[in-house]
């Protein structure tokens, strides 16, 4: 006799809080080093050193910094209005959402080996394949002129406003954290792993609670419909899921975890892993108010389609 939903929702719950706890943990802890130290604030400095090889070193910091697609904003406002080229802050602002340490620690765990390499090589082909378009666009003339539409703010001495204030003048709405100096370097990095717990935690319990409902309750026969064929459809399909869905590099684990239980076409798995972090409505919200529409366009196009393409490689090679 099959045991009720519910026991069946609360398995499946309990059953990936254990899996996955410890390697949480981990992450964020490593998430409060990367701050303590500031090493993604001392990498995002070479951007503008870097020259012909700003792309590149631009995916390379979005890859190694724990940000989403929310929380690369005040970066990319920062560098923006620092006079920062706009292939590599299009490769940074691609990159970012897909891949960060504490996401392939949490793919690693949650979804397997193979799966975080597919999203570390994935995040690699969007930031560059991104970066290097928006460059041949902008030598075209199709992305010339004034493509971000903000105006700098400055404080009373003359420096630079913080990038919430600059925003908030633009209509933007960009979350403002709270940074408490502390006089011994443990405590700080204790600080921000409790910080980055607290982002990680509540969304990803919220993605497990998801997975449960979705494993328990939808018809397996409605998945394989929709996404569970190998054809180019499911791929385009899955793209079109991602683009609404206020989905993270985090949340999208479990959720993506419940479907492949639910035997989703992996190359529909793979976009939709890329393409829905990317494509986090709440960032595209932001993003509508600060990008001219050809640029808004270029960016949607860029990373449902680089995503599509990879998973239509997933689909052929296997």
């Amino acid at each position: 006799m099959n045991a009720p939903w519910w026991q069946q929702f609360f398995d499946v719950v309990w059953l990936e809080i254990s899996n996955m706890w410890w390697i949480f943990l981990l992450s964020v802890v490593l998430v409060g080093v990367i701050k303590g130290y500031k090493l993604d604030l001392k990498i995002r400095e070479s951007i503008v050193r870097a020259g012909m090889f700003a792309i590149p070193v631009a995916v390379l910091i979005g890859m190694v910094s724990p940000l989403c697609a929310c929380g690369i904003l005040p970066v990319f406002i920062t560098l923006a209005l620092a006079g920062t080229p706009l292939a590599p802050l299009m490769a940074l602002l691609v990159a970012s959402p897909v891949m960060g340490p504490d996401a392939l620690l949490l793919t690693w765990r949650g979804l397997g080996a193979d799966w975080a390499i597919y999203k570390l090589v994935g995040a690699a082909v969007l930031g560059l394949g991104s970066g290097y378009t928006v460059a041949f666009l902008e030598k075209r003339g199709w992305l010339a002129g004034d493509m971000i539409c903000l105006t700098p703010v400055y404080r009373d001495d003359g420096s630079l406003a913080p990038a919430a204030d600059i925003g908030a003048a633009a209509g933007i709405k960009i979350k403002r954290m709270q940074i408490i100096p502390r006089a011994s370097q443990l405590r700080f990095i204790a600080d921000r792993s409790l910080d980055a717990g607290w982002f990680i935690g509540k969304y990803l319990l919220l993605a497990i609670v998801l997975e449960g409902l979705m494993v328990t309750l939808v018809p397996i026969a409605w998945i394989k419909m929709l996404v569970g064929a190998e054809s180019v459809g499911s791929l385009f399909l899955a793209a079109l899921v991602g683009l609404p869905l206020p989905t993270s590099q985090i949340s999208i684990i479990p959720i993506l975890a419940g479907l492949l239980q639910m035997d989703i076409d992996r190359g529909a798995a793979l976009t939709l892993l890329l393409a829905g972090p990317v494509t986090s409505l709440p960032a595209m919200v932001a993003l509508a108010a600060m990008f001219h529409k050809r640029l808004l366009l270029t960016f949607v196009a860029l990373g449902l389609g680089l995503s599509i393409c990879m998973g239509l490689l997933l689909q052929i090679t296997g």
